[in-house]
């Protein structure tokens, strides 16, 4: 079902479109199209995370639940759905029961008030699951998954059905059936997974999940940096404040990630601009902080262009998008001339190309916050998130050293 709202006023628009931008994730807000770039450089760096994962737990949480409900009787795949839900809220429940203080619990505030969430545990964690070899039924999506195991779990029955009936013939082709059939497929590799994980839930990861994730991410991941980080335990890492600030250390990376590295940062710098100018488009001129950006990047403008977005686009393997390299050339050329005109309309058009002219914010300039930014800022990269994952890794591994002395 498609939602709208009819058009009464400049005013009751800004109310509508401001409400939209807050049900957005912080700083997954892409005005003009540059997610693939934006994701590529994530997946390159940080497989297997996204902008909405808040704790390592949840990469146990969800197959320690699934497991439960491929030993349980239940065969009717939305019903199976229904009970996986509940038994996340219940985690979800648990931890904060555990420690009502507790960050990165998913639907914390909406647990507090008695309601639950949308996107599940399963739901954020099913990709990276897939990426790190801990589901290994291959590309399929979690609904698909549960269908297959549901038609898996039913095969099963009807099997044991025919084998108990008494006619010697039926019995003779239930053994034929039971032998082509290949055994039970198996969809995790969760060695730690026991009945009772449940009992001793906590939000932090145990010494031997810790060691598992690491092990898996290493395993399935080798080039990445996160997969670097955590092989050569990199402590340091969790003291860096941002992706930038990552340029301190990023001599001990091997020579291709420093290379990608510098190139997803140009490309950062590069938008930041970019959407200086789109932030100036809206107020008017009168948005003080992209004005005074602007006015302090402005003698930079060739240099900050001087990126081969053709490679970009190459090296992130993004082949399908030509009206993104189209709008990526057009921006870096009026950088590189100072045409800051020019510029503004390559960013106008570019968002209504994307929104339709009612949607696009730059089409109705002056009727948001003139102060407020929009659209968000320099590229983070699921820094944030990485650092996250990797903390609370080497946090297991702390804690187990505590608990043996």
């Amino acid at each position: 079902m498609s939602l709208g709202w009819i058009d009464f006023s400049k005013t009751e628009r800004s109310k509508v479109l401001t409400v939209l931008d807050m049900l957005t994730q912080d700083g997954t807000l892409d005005e003009l199209g540059i997610a693939p770039v934006r994701d590529g450089f994530s997946n390159l760096f940080f497989p297997g995370t996204s902008t909405i994962q808040t704790r390592a737990k949840y990469f146990f949480v969800v197959p320690y639940a699934l497991k439960d409900l491929e030993y349980s009787s239940e065969t009717v795949p939305g019903k199976m759905l229904v009970s996986l839900d509940a038994m996340e809220r219940r985690c979800g429940e648990k931890f904060l029961s555990l420690n009502v203080g507790e960050e990165g619990v998913i639907g914390k505030r909406s647990l507090v008030s008695g309601g639950w969430v949308k996107r599940t545990p399963a739901d954020i964690y099913w990709a990276g699951l897939r990426r790190y070899g801990i589901f290994i039924g291959g590309s399929l999506s979690l609904s698909e998954y549960i269908r297959a195991l549901c038609t898996q779990k039913n095969q099963k029955s009807a099997l044991k059905s025919l084998g108990n009936r008494r006619d010697d013939a039926e019995e003779n082709e239930a053994d034929d059936l039971d032998a082509g059939s290949g055994g039970r497929i198996q969809f995790w590799h969760m060695p730690l997974y026991r009945k009772d994980w449940f009992d001793t839930l906590s939000i932090g990861l145990t010494e031997a999940e810790g060691r598992f994730l690491k092990e898996q991410i290493i395993m399935s991941c080798p080039d990445s940096m996160l997969g670097f980080i955590l092989e050569h335990e990199m402590h340091e890492i969790l003291d860096i404040d941002s992706y930038q600030h990552l340029e301190g250390i990023i001599g001990k990376f091997p020579e291709q990630m420093q290379e990608d590295y510098q190139l997803a940062l140009a490309f950062s710098d590069f938008i930041f601009v970019v959407r200086a100018v789109y932030n100036d488009i809206l107020s008017e001129g009168e948005n003080v902080e992209a004005r005074d950006l602007l006015e302090m990047k402005k003698p930079r403008f060739a240099e900050i262009a001087d990126i081969d977005m053709d490679y970009v686009l190459r090296r992130l393997q993004i082949f399908h998008n030509p009206m993104l390299l189209r709008f990526l050339q057009s921006a870096k050329a009026a950088m590189q001339d100072g045409d800051m005109e020019g510029l503004k309309k390559i960013i106008r058009d570019r968002e209504v190309f994307l929104k339709g002219q009612s949607r696009a914010k730059t089409a109705h300039p002056g009727e948001f916050d003139r102060q407020k930014w929009m659209g968000g800022k320099e590229l983070d990269y699921r820094f944030r998130t990485a650092q996250t994952i990797i903390r609370d890794i080497f946090e297991s591994e702390g804690r187990a050293h505590a608990e043996s002395e």
